[in-house]
């Protein structure tokens, strides 16, 4: 995997493991919105992070979050964006409710 070595090259495998986690956040797939700018600076910020060293998915995630939560939400991910607006949604009562009111007999 990657090391700090300024002279190291991305393998197959971190490109790999960049996709996957790029894939989770909500930058790429069938439901992917977000913006090329957007995904090709996650993409290099998950770049410079393999590069110093971190290099598991979990880690990477974590890391996404945490510039993220630096930015103010500047650079949120989509699938950050989208349980946001979720959450919001839920709040306000558009989600339907487990238990159902019987009609009186």
């Amino acid at each position: 995997m990657s090391s700090s070595n300024p002279e190291h090259y991305l393998d197959s495998d971190d490109l790999s493991l960049l996709f996957e986690v790029l894939t989770v956040a909500g930058f790429y797939g069938t439901t992917a919105t977000a913006d090329p700018a957007g995904r090709l600076a996650a993409a290099r910020f998950l770049m410079t992070a393999l590069e110093s060293g971190i290099d598991t998915s979990a880690t990477l995630a974590a890391a996404l979050v945490e510039r993220a939560d630096a930015s103010n939400g500047e650079h949120q991910t989509p699938a950050q964006l989208k349980a946001e607006a979720i959450d919001r949604w839920d709040d306000e009562g558009g989600a339907v409710s487990d238990v159902v009111a019987k009609p009186a007999a």
